[in-house]
């Protein structure tokens, strides 16, 4: 079952943004390691296609701001300075979903490889 976010259940405090980033020919392993220093990023990809990173970042939401000046803000002052970007582009949630909680199993054990 998938739970979802709705806004009259309780205020968000953060804005969630799905940063799409065109770098210059071989400079995304240099942006992706200059997004790590950025503390709103949460994740960041190397992906193929037209963009060569995808980002997750979650900034603060301001009282009275839309979503969209918040996280336009954001690129400007934070990502925007990076060097070997060339583009981006960006998504805002409106809706978002995540998987309910898998009850712990008292008996299993996972070994990772």
């Amino acid at each position: 079952m998938m739970e979802h976010y709705h806004p009259k259940d309780e205020m968000k405090r953060y804005v969630r943004a799905f940063i799409y980033l065109a770098t210059k020919l071989g400079k995304e392993k240099s942006v992706a390691e200059d997004l790590w220093g950025i503390p709103e990023i949460k994740e960041v990809h190397i992906i193929p296609g037209k963009y060569d990173i995808l980002a997750v970042a979650e900034v603060e939401r301001k009282f009275l701001e839309p979503d969209s000046h918040n996280i336009y803000w954001f690129l400007l002052s934070r990502i925007e300075g990076i060097a070997g970007i060339e583009d981006t582009s960006t998504i805002i949630p409106v809706i978002s979903s995540y998987p309910a909680p898998v009850p712990a199993q008292s008996n299993a054990s996972f070994v990772h490889h």
